[in-house]
């Protein structure tokens, strides 16, 4: 696994609300509030463009240091809204954590190293879970699960979540018996696909608030205004 990285906002505290924020996004900042058990919800401005760069490299549940004067926040994204048809990102929650508060939340799954499945019997490696739900302490949160493959010889050979070492203090609450990876037969990778363009086929036809899952929205800027004044 990778170990956290920190990454740092600048912010300051924001007095203006409701619609007023429309004037904070023309000046290039952002709207947004900390919250946390111990700290009342906190109103703030951050850079736009200094959040684009970070939402660049991390994810949804990387760990982020918001500085506000002296005072330095560890938090998690917990909710984006952005505008419907620009995606303008219009308002950011975060929750303040501890370093030393366990957190449980999905990471996700990177395959490192050859499979010898792959160079030699020319297979392919199927991901069967892309993400793992862990439980760490805040500081020992990782950025990602990595699984050497490398270990992966022959068609069938496989990973499953008891198979996967993981360092420091951190426990994964998946099944133990659980499919992480896989090494297949090309000719199986038909099948796959097949189902793979049925299903495309069928996500075509919902609609992009059907699709939505995370942190992420897609509001007005009337109803981030709103979020923005609490």
């Amino acid at each position: 696994m990778e170990k956290m990285k920190k990454y740092i906002l600048d912010a300051d505290k924001r007095v203006v609300i409701g619609k007023k924020v429309k004037g904070l996004r023309r000046e290039g900042k952002l709207p947004a509030v900390i919250y946390g058990q111990e700290i009342e919800p906190m109103p703030i401005t951050l850079n736009t463009k200094q959040v684009h760069q970070v939402l660049k490299v991390v994810g949804a549940n990387t760990l982020i240091s918001i500085k506000v004067g002296k005072d330095e926040f560890l938090t998690l994204v917990r909710e984006i809204q952005r505008e419907v048809i620009m995606r303008d990102l219009l308002h950011m929650d975060f929750q303040a954590v501890s370093l030393e508060e366990t957190i449980t939340t999905f990471l996700p799954v990177v395959m490192v190293g050859e499979s010898p499945a792959v160079t030699e019997l020319e297979g392919l490696l199927i991901l069967s879970m892309d993400e793992l739900q862990i439980e760490a302490k805040a500081k020992d949160l990782p950025d990602t699960i990595s699984v050497d493959v490398s270990g992966l010889v022959e068609i069938g050979d496989n990973i499953l979540v008891k198979d996967l070492v993981i360092t420091g203090d951190v426990k994964i609450l998946d099944d133990p018996d659980g499919l992480v990876i896989v090494a297949t037969a090309p000719v199986l990778m038909d099948e796959i696909v097949d189902e793979v363009e049925e299903g495309a086929e069928l996500l075509e036809e919902l609609t992009d608030a059907e699709l939505l899952e995370g942190v992420e929205g897609e509001v007005g800027e009337e109803e981030a205004e709103e979020a923005a004044s609490e």
